[in-house]
């Protein structure tokens, strides 16, 4: 287990997970972007069948009520499943929207991004033989439908930000989980001029940006180590 921190303190959040982006990213880069000290565990992946033993050999360890990847611990709350952790830290950190409205919005949106990173990993996680044809029944079927509808919407709601001016955190989850669609599909995007727009425009966060230039993040593999795609650091050069 390798664990790294900001600003120690014995009263931090620990965030659990494996050394990878993976589910918990959204969570980790709104960590940082409200710059809260946190302990970051991550546990590798090993070769071979027990590809999880540094987790298992301390999964019982934490008094969690689902031992589970991720996880966060905040004081008394410990929590397990990605999108939980990501609301939670949503609400601390009031990120989760300021009318009705706009909440709702945001718990769309966040399960919305999560049922794309789904049919994403059904491709990046799919069998050795026959990987090209599954990326590109992907890139050409749901990530296109998902492109199109995230395209109109940000056209129609013209907000900096997808449901407001202010990030909530949605924003988090869309950026990732954009992110990697971007890097898997190696293309302009050219006919998606909002999405890329906003891609840049959440690059420049200045609360964030130091963390996404970082080495550590640069460095971070997408997938597990066993994934056809993301296993390693990926980089996007553009066909065009």
């Amino acid at each position: 287990m390798t664990t790294s921190s900001r600003e120690a303190k014995n009263d931090q959040m620990i965030l659990g997970y494996w050394n990878i982006r993976g589910l918990v990213e959204p969570s980790r880069m709104i960590l940082h972007y409200t710059k809260t000290p946190f302990i970051n565990h991550t546990y590798a992946l090993q070769d071979g069948p027990h590809y999880a033993s540094e987790w298992l050999k301390v999964k019982q360890t934490f008094s969690l009520d689902f031992p589970n990847l991720p996880y966060l611990i905040d004081g008394d709350i410990k929590l397990t499943q990605s999108n939980v952790i990501l609301r939670y830290l949503g609400r601390k950190f009031n990120m989760m929207g300021k009318t009705e409205k706009e909440v709702a919005m945001c718990e769309l949106l966040i399960d919305q991004l999560f049922n794309l990173r789904t049919e994403f990993s059904k491709a990046a996680y799919g069998p050795v033989e026959g990987f090209e044809d599954a990326k590109q029944i992907f890139i050409n079927g749901p990530l296109t439908d998902y492109l199109k509808m995230l395209e109109k919407f940000l056209g129609k709601y013209n907000k900096k930000w997808l449901i407001s001016n202010d990030l909530t955190a949605a924003d988090f989850q869309f950026y990732e989980h954009i992110d990697v669609c971007w890097l898997i599909t190696n293309d302009s995007w050219k006919e998606y001029p909002n999405v890329l727009k906003y891609l840049k425009r959440f690059q420049e966060i200045p609360e964030l940006k130091p963390y996404l230039q970082s080495q550590e993040y640069r460095s971070m593999a997408i997938n597990a180590k066993f994934a056809r795609f993301g296993a390693g650091v990926e980089k996007h050069q553009d066909k065009n």
